[in-house]
């Protein structure tokens, strides 16, 4: 009887540690995907691959062509980027727009401003803004401060010097991390 004991035990404790070494070899996590207006956005591509054809990102897409910026935000361990959709960009006067598009130091601060460490969905943004008061602000990958406030419901956006862009669409998935689309092109702040 002692022995059928111990081999139970043995066997029990022998099983357990192999199932629960099991659900670690498997690095297959399954896909999320979320769709805005023809675009169907998955957490498997990179940020880039997921906006590079889509309709509404042909700006930020071209942008994100250099490789440099690219890859600084694709070698983040999670990031969280503020997507400019086209309508942003059309929102400015073309005077302005060529202004910021021709110059690849203000785009790109531009690009680095709108992402930030970490993968911050909308739920974690209004639940901290409802705990600060009314507005957050959050370290961006250059180690700026971007507001973040909800408005009528609504998260915006605030840099610096009071410019606004509102989330119009959030909790996109992308390989690692989280992207939110905003109306507006809002700016770091100037270096003096």
């Amino acid at each position: 009887m002692k022995i059928n004991t111990i081999f139970l035990i043995l066997f029990t404790i022998s099983c357990g540690a192999n199932v629960s070494a099991q659900k670690y070899k498997s690095t297959k996590s399954d896909e999320v995907s979320k769709i805005f207006g023809e675009s169907n956005f998955t957490s498997n591509k990179t940020f880039y691959e997921n906006i590079e054809k889509a309709p509404n990102f042909t700006v930020l897409a071209k942008v994100l062509k250099n490789e440099s910026l690219r890859k600084k935000l694709e070698n983040q361990e999670m990031v969280t980027i503020f997507a400019i959709s086209d309508e942003a960009f059309l929102n400015l006067s073309k005077k302005n727009r060529d202004s910021i598009l021709d110059n690849t130091l203000v785009i790109n601060s531009v690009v680095k401003y709108l992402a930030v460490p970490g993968r911050v969905d909308s739920y974690a943004l209004k639940n901290e803004i409802a705990k600060n008061a009314g507005t957050i602000y959050l370290k961006t990958l250059d180690g700026q401060s971007l507001g973040v406030r909800e408005v009528n419901g609504q998260l915006q956006l605030v840099d610096s010097e009071k410019g606004t862009a509102t989330v119009i669409a959030s909790d996109f998935y992308h390989k690692n991390g989280f992207f939110h689309i905003i109306d507006k092109v809002i700016f770091p702040p100037k270096e003096d």
